[in-house]
């Protein structure tokens, strides 16, 4: 036979799987007759604890160091999304807007501000004078993204055109009408992202670094001078791939062992880590652990490595398990790992079906089946969600709620089928109508809505408009005029809870069918 065909052969024997009980069993009896074993343990189990506190401290200072990284981008984010809408810059009075920015600067952690256009050309940069020549270019390629997405981007590290200087960049969109007609960036200095770090006041010896999403050190508290720009050590590096959080031993930059904890901000996608060095733990409970395993190595090597073969692989087939619970709690795909361990592969498989049902069940529990546009249940979420970033930031936000006119007799002369056509009709038209960070939802019948982010008055009754225009324009195969009618209700002004801004945009919504269909009205 061909070694081709041994292959095929090999691959197609089934696993042979065997249960965790025995395998425990099997360990349980190959390391509870040593005597010795005892002391061993209770000195191991000392430096375990002690090793496991010092995990939990570095997990928890990475926390709080994400947390304050996250805050403060929020914060940035914030003020680079209320500049963008500066009437100075929607206006085209440049000049004013380049004192405005350069003013706002002195008031936050930010170096920068800088205007770009599509094609990534500086039109503004508040390091130099107004009407200074600038660089044709500057601005990172990420950047490009934000005409592309209509949302903020955060850049990786890069030297700036005018600074010639490492920077980090965060830009949002400044639109017209429907259009993004520049990317208005802010910068940030590796060393202002360092001192943020840095006023939580760190433990002697420890230090704390701030990776970007390919691993490259965007701000560290020491010698940061040195290394920002550089990758991170292979193994955390490596880690912080493949987890959100974990702890690991490694060494830092400067070749000193340390005990590690990183902890990515779902905000940003930067990871922050945070290192202990290894001295923590005393010289003389690492002389005991010697001493004991040097005594015990030779009478119970045998005994260790059966025990160790079979822990090896309880362990692997239960850890194997722990990347497809995480993918199951974060929504992720769950991909099972081949194991021998029947068990195991029961609960993989229990994980894989649990992971199906649950993504079918969030599916219809926020999302309509007709029109694949979120339900009420979803929508409401959104504007909790919203209200909470708008308290903070201070923007205003508006709620339009849709009305089509005329529906019912669509299904009384056509029939229900072509009332369905209508209705996914009108939801694609509303999509079309609306940007990528607004959402649409039908909330039962012809009822629709729509969350138009950071938005006041006047751009919610811009919008509003063109949605009635487009939801009134013919239907195919419909005989019957159909027209949509918009109430529009804008946070604060017309309420501050998600109760009175849905009660103010339904009355808004009266008022424009009370007006005559095919309108706008809203609660001011």
């Amino acid at each position: 036979m061909a070694d081709g065909e041994s292959l095929a052969g090999a691959k197609a024997r089934p696993l042979h799987r065997y249960s965790m009980r025995a395998g425990l069993l099997a360990l349980v009896f190959t390391c509870i007759s040593p005597a010795l074993v005892v002391a061993s343990v209770a000195v191991y189990e000392s430096y375990v604890i002690q090793k496991e506190r010092i995990f939990r401290d570095t997990i928890f200072l990475a926390r709080n160091l994400t947390a304050i990284l996250d805050r403060e981008l929020t914060g940035v984010e914030a003020g680079v999304q209320m500049l963008a809408t500066s009437p100075d810059l929607i206006g085209g009075d440049l000049a004013s807007f380049h004192q405005r920015a350069r003013e706002s600067v002195r008031f936050q952690i930010v170096d920068s501000y800088v205007l770009t256009d599509r094609e990534g050309r500086q039109i503004i940069n508040t390091l130099v004078p107004y009407g200074t020549p600038l660089p044709m270019s500057g601005a990172p390629q990420d950047l490009n993204r934000v005409f592309e997405t209509r949302a903020p981007v955060l850049s990786h590290l890069f030297t700036g055109g005018v600074s010639r200087q490492p920077t980090i960049a965060l830009g949002v969109p400044v639109v017209r009408g429907d259009a993004v007609v520049y990317s208005l960036n802010v910068g940030l200095s590796p060393s202002r992202i360092g001192n943020a770090l840095g006023r939580r006041a760190l433990p002697d010896g420890w230090v704390a670094a701030v990776l970007d999403s390919s691993g490259t050190i965007v701000a560290r508290t020491r010698d940061a001078a040195r290394f920002v720009g550089q990758k991170a050590v292979p193994t955390l590096a490596q880690a912080v791939q493949q987890e959100s959080e974990g702890a690991l031993e490694t060494t830092t930059k400067e070749g000193t062992p340390v005990y590690t904890a990183f902890s990515r901000s779902a905000l940003s996608g930067w990871t922050v880590a945070a290192g202990a060095p290894m001295t923590l733990l005393t010289t003389d409970l690492y002389r005991s652990i010697a001493w004991l395993a040097l005594g015990t190595l030779f009478a119970f090597g045998l005994g260790l490595w059966l025990a160790l073969r079979l822990a090896s692989r309880l362990t692997s087939a239960v850890q194997g398990l722990v990347g497809p619970a995480l993918a199951l709690g974060e929504g992720r795909t769950v991909e099972l790992p081949a194991t021998h361990v029947k068990e195991a592969q029961e609960v993989g498989t229990a994980l894989l079906q649990a992971s199906r049902m649950l993504a079918h069940a969030q599916h219809l529990a926020h999302y309509d089946p007709l029109t694949g546009l979120c339900n009420r249940v979803l929508f409401g979420e959104l504007i909790l969600r919203e209200l909470a970033v708008a308290q903070r930031s201070g923007e205003s936000f508006a709620i339009l709620a849709i009305d089509l006119d005329g529906f019912k007799a669509v299904n009384d002369l056509h029939g229900h089928a072509a009332g369905d056509t209508v209705l996914k009709e009108a939801a694609d038209r509303m999509a079309r109508a609306i940007r990528v960070s607004d959402v649409a939802a039908r909330l039962g019948g012809d009822e629709f809505a729509v969350l138009l982010m950071g938005v006041g008055q006047e751009n919610a009754q811009i919008v509003a408009e063109a949605l009635v225009e487009g939801l009134s324009l013919p239907y195919p195969g419909v005989r019957v005029a159909v027209s949509a009618s918009v109430g529009i209700a804008v946070y604060p002004h017309s309420g501050i809870t998600m109760l009175q801004l849905l009660e103010r945009a339904d009355v808004a919504l009266y008022k424009a069918k009370g007006q005559g269909k095919r309108r706008v009205a809203s609660d001011l």
